[in-house]
């Protein structure tokens, strides 16, 4: 809940016309971290690329989108 409501503000603050590319590898490398930081609760590798996707199935991040439109 913590992640999604940051990266929802972000979106907001950031989310317009002509910066789709900046917010969109943003929100990817949020996705890269997560999954780095859920693969440090062991020693071990404990979750792969499969298991990440089921669990954002599961609690979905939001998606980048663009909330002004400066030209209209």
């Amino acid at each position: 809940k913590e992640v999604n409501a940051k990266l929802i503000g972000h979106y907001h603050y950031y989310g317009v016309t002509d910066n789709s590319n900046a917010i969109r590898a943003f929100g990817y490398r949020i996705r890269r971290k997560m999954f780095e930081v859920l693969n440090r609760r062991s020693q071990k590798k404990s979750l792969t690329w499969e298991g990440f996707a089921k669990l954002e199935k599961r609690f979905p991040l939001a998606r980048a989108r663009i909330y002004i439109n400066i030209y209209g």
